[in-house]
């Protein structure tokens, strides 16, 4: 079977949980707009985790609001509101052999439900450390390489400090570490407050590392919310919006998953994001920024 999952470290833990249960003998890495685009090839001996349905899949495992099935809808997997995609799985199959990965996957149901301590969005560690030397500005062959070298280190050892003492991934934390440098530094020269919204316009910026998506709260903890334009895929003529809001501070009502499937992405009530024609960004941004201004007044 193959495994098509997210990049991410809740991606990264389905595969350590499927691998274990199931006989996957390939694993793809994809973002959901890349699922929701319709141009993959999937069959029917096709694991989906972490990532948008597809009716040619032969199971599925989901966790995100906006991919809630209707009702009615029968497939194999399983879809659940949970912390992470990895909680989903890990429960489907009650296997108590899966039972050594709990610690961990506690860990992953925080960093993926937005439970970081800002202690450790200013200094790393941990989990949530590794979590980030995944998504990087190399090329994708090199992150899917090292994705599944991460995976394999897991499923022996499934403890953040085993994980942080292997060569390649010191290598990725070093280089991590110069990358949130610099990402601090383009998201103060981009960012302004719009209202009560941090609103990132990143479009021009390629040289935008992957950086920490909790970064911008620190650095305008009066946000309720954060809106980013991200750089220009010159290529498919789109631009990555994401919105998210700041865990750190006030709260906010505002649905974000529905705002971002109204506009062809997904998310969950308190982050989102959606891949949209290049001409069409900035009008798109500047309307989501408005409207949650409009549900705080």
């Amino acid at each position: 079977m193959r495994l098509i999952t997210h990049t991410d470290l809740d991606g990264i833990m389905c595969a350590v949980l499927l691998t274990e249960v199931e006989e996957v003998l390939e694993i793809k890495f994809v973002d959901p707009g890349t699922m929701q685009s319709g141009k993959l090839a999937i069959g029917e001996f096709d694991i989906i985790s972490d990532l948008p349905y597809d009716k040619r899949c032969g199971m599925w495992f989901d966790h995100h609001e906006s991919s809630k099935p209707k009702e009615g809808q029968k497939f194999e997997g399983s879809w659940m509101l949970a912390p992470s995609a990895a909680r989903v799985v890990y429960d489907y199959y009650e296997n108590p052999y899966l039972g050594k990965y709990a610690p961990a996957l506690a860990e992953v149901d925080k960093i993926d439900s937005g439970q970081v301590p800002l202690e450790q969005v200013k200094n790393p560690g941990g989990w949530f450390l590794v979590s980030n030397t995944l998504e990087t500005s190399a090329p994708k062959r090199e992150d899917d390489n090292y994705r599944r070298h991460v995976i394999d280190l897991i499923g022996k050892a499934p403890d953040p400090g085993s994980v942080l003492a292997d060569e390649r991934v010191r290598e990725r934390v070093e280089k991590i570490k110069a990358e949130f440098a610099l990402f601090e530094k383009i998201l103060l020269e981009c960012t302004v407050m719009k209202g009560r919204v941090a609103y990132s316009d990143l479009r021009n910026r390629p040289d935008l590392p992957r950086g920490n998506n909790y970064l911008v709260y620190s650095l305008f903890p009066l946000a309720i919310s954060s809106v980013r334009l991200m750089p220009i895929d010159e290529e498919a003529g789109t631009v990555k919006v994401s919105v998210g809001h700041n865990i750190y501070g006030e709260k906010c009502g505002y649905d974000v998953g529905a705002a971002m499937k109204k506009i062809g992405g997904g998310g969950h009530r308190s982050v989102g994001g959606a891949s949209v024609k290049k001409e069409d960004a900035e009008a798109i941004a500047a309307r989501l920024a408005e409207e949650i201004n409009r549900w705080k007044s």
